[in-house]
């Protein structure tokens, strides 16, 4: 599907482009939050323009004037067009290797219940996994037997050091007697802390030793440059929903012609599922090139609108944003200078490694004014799992302010979201928010009953 627009409406996204700067004057221009709330955590859940969210509306309005031929006659094709467009912008050269799936989490659990896991077969992964893909390998642990081996990564650490953490512990695996490393699952950018990883160099790496990679994209479209025709992953999975502006949910999920067999069916089973055979006929031969990606059009009833926003989201990143130049840069540079001006105001440190990528990215992690213990001002090791809830709940109740943040390694870490609608003075005085609710922490107002 291609969006038409009037015009004169295109002149005018035109001039919104050059006249309203990127921050708080853009955000009120082209977003809906609140008056009272300042959006600080993009990274969770994403947003979309007003303009997106209209074209979405639009399209569900369409669908219900006449469901049936929307839904029977018509969707497969306009989906078609925009599995062509997200294909374009991952540099993946067949659309068909490309289709949609709600989320990333369907996309890395639909290889986890499909491969076929033999004796001796280990998934290899490092600790900051992404907490539901973690919890989908212990399902496969328990249902499949296939054993996982978690690297123990000190984060923040060098490209270096992580490269050849993971390279030794998969050749370390390979030479045991009867094991080998099937499957390999990293991040281009892990979710909590938010660090960028070196991918780009994890996935040959670990191929050469013989494993199949399932890069986990979540945060990768509109977030970090993605050339599938260069990167060639086994698998790889990014949500649209999060930072690319399509609403949710709404991810890719590229799987290369020469794996398509391995992926049999969808989560759950389409209509469109192929079997070897009918149920009490003989074995058929299918050979269709186009059986995998018409088997995750439609997997059940469900509003799947979202998924045909693709050109929507692209018209606002290029005509009103400027593209993807100018979002990549702005983005960055906010995230980066917030966590700067965040880390002045609580009188600690922004994570980093020399040697690493970690902040070349939207995210920057700027530890917390607090420290585990006993002592007076110290957080109570028992009562330390109430304290990142707390600030949620805290923070969105009295200042309209969603903290996210994260303990690790006995530290916390409030992780900054860059995005064109923010500025540093958002971050700025999120900072002066979270230091005194870090001063209220130390005071155990976090413990309740």
């Amino acid at each position: 599907m291609t969006i038409i627009r009037h015009p004169k409406q295109r002149r005018e996204q035109t001039m919104q482009a050059s006249e309203v700067p990127f921050g708080v004057a853009f955000r009120n221009a082209h977003f809906a939050f609140g008056r009272h709330y300042t959006p600080l955590n993009h990274g969770s859940y994403g947003t979309v323009p007003v303009s997106v969210s209209r074209a979405h509306e639009a399209l569900r309005a369409e669908a219900e004037a006449a469901p049936d031929p929307f839904i029977a006659l018509e969707f497969h094709d306009r989906l078609a067009a925009q599995r062509v467009l997200a294909a374009k912008v991952l540099h993946c050269p067949d659309a068909n290797e490309l289709v949609f799936v709600p989320n990333a989490t369907t996309g890395s659990d639909t290889v986890l219940k499909n491969l076929v896991w033999e004796e001796g077969d280990v998934v290899l992964c490092y600790d900051l996994i992404y907490e539901s893909l973690a919890l989908g390998l212990s399902w496969a642990e328990e249902a499949r037997g296939v054993k996982v081996h978690v690297v123990e990564i000190q984060w923040p650490v060098s490209d270096d050091e992580l490269v050849n953490a993971m390279v030794d512990a998969a050749r370390k695996i390979n030479a045991e007697p009867g094991k080998r490393v099937r499957l390999a699952v990293i991040d281009t950018i892990i979710s909590m802390p938010g660090i960028r990883v070196p991918f780009e160099r994890l996935v040959p790496a670990l191929q050469a030793e013989g494993a199949l990679v399932l890069v986990d994209g979540a945060h990768g479209i509109g977030h970090v440059d993605i050339d599938l025709s260069v990167l060639k992953p086994d698998f790889f999975v990014t949500n649209l929903h999060k930072w690319f502006f399509v609403p949710r949910g709404c991810a890719a999920f590229y799987v290369p012609r020469k794996h398509q067999p391995l992926i049999r069916t969808t989560l759950p089973t389409s209509h469109k599922f192929r079997p070897k055979k009918k149920l009490g006929a003989e074995a058929e031969d299918d050979e269709d090139a186009k059986a995998f990606a018409e088997m995750f059009d439609f997997t059940g009833t469900d509003d799947t609108t979202a998924w045909l926003c693709v050109q929507a989201a692209i018209d606002f990143r290029n005509q009103v944003c400027g593209g993807e130049p100018a979002i990549q840069a702005y983005c960055r540079r906010v995230a980066q200078d917030s966590a700067a001006a965040a880390a002045a105001v609580l009188g600690t440190d922004v994570m980093d490694a020399p040697g690493s990528r970690i902040r070349d990215c939207y995210f920057a992690n700027v530890r917390l004014p607090l420290a585990l213990g006993l002592g007076a001002g110290q957080v109570d090791p028992a009562h330390a799992h109430a304290v990142s809830d707390w600030f949620k709940e805290t923070g969105v109740r009295e200042s309209g302010m969603y903290f996210q943040t994260v303990l690790y390694r006995g530290l916390w870490y409030w992780r900054i979201s860059g995005m064109v609608y923010v500025e540093v003075e958002d971050f700025r005085r999120g900072a002066e928010v979270l230091r005194g609710l870090c001063e209220r922490v130390g005071r155990g107002e976090h413990v309740k009953g």
